[in-house]
């Protein structure tokens, strides 16, 4: 169930307007290359977790038998990517990275602040919560959280296409676009002519408030607005989805905590509540 609302609360329902929503997922690449994505994995992990790791750790941690993970964590040590230390057979990451990471923290700032928005949101509604990036007709999830343990099928759906066009997400992104901009994308979805005057009147409707909700499919519910805070180098939209009668119930205080969560350029405790009754 909850990898079904992350890919829900990304989608949206556009059966009245006659787009049809496609989703892709990161395994149906075929391009992908399975080397490549585990080791960058093992990388976030590092970054999670904030210490050396045994061999055995990384392989619990990323679902991975023995035998591979001992094989990739060779190969990064070979590579200089990892260091391992032979006294507490553990690796960690090695200076190499520091330039990298050092980019990372000027760019998404150093107090991790998007995990805890998302985090954050998360805690005060109990919906699952997701953020994404437009990636060509697409929109692809980067991270997603739920109350519950972060599952091996949470992990494995991170990098999940859904379509801009006729998803919430989509939505939320294609509201701050010229509309020449959004013109172009549509001609390049084939999305015909009255599909696209439907489109236009939607994001007339939505513009004012910056945030984008919809029917999901499976009686789900999704909500979305882009992130105005920060200069990033790329459009991220911050969405959460749960079943329709409970999100309906409450959606003008959802879309109230989205628009802050939104617009606010720094995150503490006690930046966003949400307002139950």
């Amino acid at each position: 169930m909850l990898e079904e609302y992350a890919i829900l609360s990304v989608a949206g329902s556009a059966a009245a307007r006659g787009v049809t929503v496609r989703v892709k997922r990161p395994g149906e690449r075929r391009s992908l290359s399975r080397s490549a994505t585990r080791a960058l994995d093992v990388l976030e992990i590092f970054g999670q977790l904030r210490r050396p790791l045994r061999a055995v750790e990384i392989a619990h941690a990323l679902n991975l038998p023995a035998s591979t993970a001992n094989q990739l964590l060779k190969t990064m040590v070979g590579s200089s990517h990892l260091m391992f230390d032979a006294v507490a057979k553990s690796y960690l990451p090695s200076p190499r990275l520091s330039r990298f990471g050092t980019w990372m923290i000027e760019t998404y700032g150093s107090d991790d602040r998007l995990s805890k928005l998302i985090h954050h949101v998360q805690r005060e509604t109990g919906e699952i919560v997701t953020l994404t990036t437009p990636n060509d007709l697409f929109m692809q999830l980067v991270d997603w959280h739920d109350a519950g343990p972060v599952s091996q099928a949470a992990s494995a759906e991170r990098g999940l296409n859904v379509s801009i066009f006729g998803s919430a997400t989509g939505t939320a992104y294609l509201v701050t676009l010229p509309e020449t901009e959004v013109a172009r994308l549509a001609e390049r979805a084939r999305i015909n002519a009255e599909q696209f005057g439907t489109l236009r009147a939607e994001l007339a409707r939505i513009r004012d408030s910056g945030v984008a909700d919809c029917k999901s499919g499976n009686g789900t519910w999704s909500v979305a607005a882009r992130l105005s805070w920060a200069s990033f180098p790329a459009p991220l939209i911050l969405g959460l989805a749960g079943p329709q009668t409970r999100i309906q119930a409450i959606l003008p205080r959802l879309r109230e905590l989205l628009r802050q969560a939104a617009a606010r350029p720094a995150m503490r405790e006690d930046a966003l509540t949400f307002q139950s009754e």
